[in-house]
């Protein structure tokens, strides 16, 4: 019977190393982050100079990197509830200060697009949204979501007036801030038609046919492993290529991800208009666009260089389309030309480049 006990031995060892094996990637984690001194989430944007003055910027980073979101149809993803010192958000809608009213159907001004809309970079009281309730004294609601194309927007108003049985939408004006998303994201080789950026890792998540099978049970080594050997500096294969786009070595996709932009833009319009409210189609600005000053950031990098090949491709053509289509449509590209503290990375901006948006912005709004 020695051999029966033998077997059994290296089975239970075996099995052992394997459960050590799954369990060293959460476990060696948390170790690395206590000696590291990474639980307080440390984002480098908090130390650039334009927060030198302002107390919450550390505070709103650690917040943010405590968002989370959760699947919806239609809209893909929106950020659960969360209550701290910088960041508010009830039913998926951050807080807009100065703003009497929150997601419900008798606010002036509806505003849609990704995070800087949503405004990542500043406190609730200095998201631009925030800023416009503030010095236009109306209601406002903030209805942006970081990385969202302006197709998500599109869906979520949708949501909107379905679920709250908005007919009439006289005296409303809804606006639509985008241009940064839908480059970055629907430039990317392997993004198809109108698919966001999460479409690829949810499609592999659904089509998976095996309930219980080797990829699933070693996912997180994998990435834990991916995660150390970038550390040390040595790539997987799989890790070797940067990002890739199409948008700026092929026309025909530039002008297809500026046609459906605009196009979305239009549905948006038609929607909004035909229930008699208003609706402004705005290009925002992007650190690639433009005479910004922004020597402090560093976008060197291949991958910084070929995506600022990307909105110089697709810009041009979205100017195009827009003016000639029967919108309400404004370029802000130019807002932030000679800022020298506006931008905390290629996109999203800090809380005095809000006040020269808000400047632009009521000015035409209310015209």
């Amino acid at each position: 019977m020695n051999w029966i006990k033998i077997i059994f031995v290296n089975i239970l060892i075996a099995f052992s190393l394997l459960g050590m094996l799954l369990l060293a990637p959460p476990i060696l984690y948390s170790i690395y982050s206590i000696v590291s001194g990474n639980t307080t989430h440390s984002d480098k944007r908090a130390e650039l100079d334009l927060y030198n003055d302002i107390t919450w910027a550390e505070r709103h980073f650690f917040e943010f990197s405590e968002l989370s979101t959760t699947y919806y149809d239609f809209i893909t993803w929106r950020r659960n509830e969360y209550i701290g010192e910088t960041v508010n958000i009830t039913n998926g809608v951050r807080a807009t200060i100065g703003s009497q009213t929150q997601n419900n159907d008798i606010a002036d001004y509806y505003f849609f697009g990704g995070s800087t809309t949503w405004g990542t970079g500043v406190n609730d009281a200095n998201t631009y949204p925030s800023l416009i309730a503030q010095r236009t004294s109306t209601n406002v609601v903030n209805f942006g979501e970081t990385g969202y194309i302006a197709r998500q927007s599109l869906a979520y108003l949708n949501n909107f007036l379905i679920n709250n049985s908005i007919h009439n939408m006289s005296g409303r004006h809804v606006v639509f801030y985008d241009g940064i998303n839908d480059v970055a994201n629907r430039c990317r080789s392997e993004i198809n038609g109108l698919g966001t950026s999460r479409e690829h890792q949810i499609q592999t998540i659904l089509t998976s046919n095996q309930k219980y099978g080797f990829s699933k049970l070693f996912e997180q080594l994998k990435h834990f492993l991916q995660a150390v050997m970038h550390k040390l500096g040595i790539q997987s294969g799989s890790q070797l290529n940067e990002v890739t786009y199409s948008c700026s070595s092929n026309p025909d996709r530039a002008k297809e991800d500026a046609r459906t932009l605009v196009q979305t833009w239009q549905a948006a319009s038609n929607l909004v208009t035909r229930q008699g409210g208003n609706f402004t189609a705005i290009l925002q600005p992007v650190a690639y666009i433009g005479n910004p000053n922004i020597h402090y950031l560093d976008l060197t990098s291949s991958d910084d260089l070929a995506l600022g090949m990307q909105y110089e491709a697709v810009y041009p053509f979205i100017k195009q389309f827009a003016e000639a289509r029967n919108l309400n449509f404004l370029d802000l590209t130019d807002v932030y030309n000679n800022c020298d503290n506006c931008y905390i990375d290629f996109g999203h901006v800090g809380p005095q480049a809000h006040q020269l948006l808000v400047e632009r912005l009521v000015q035409n709004l209310q015209e």
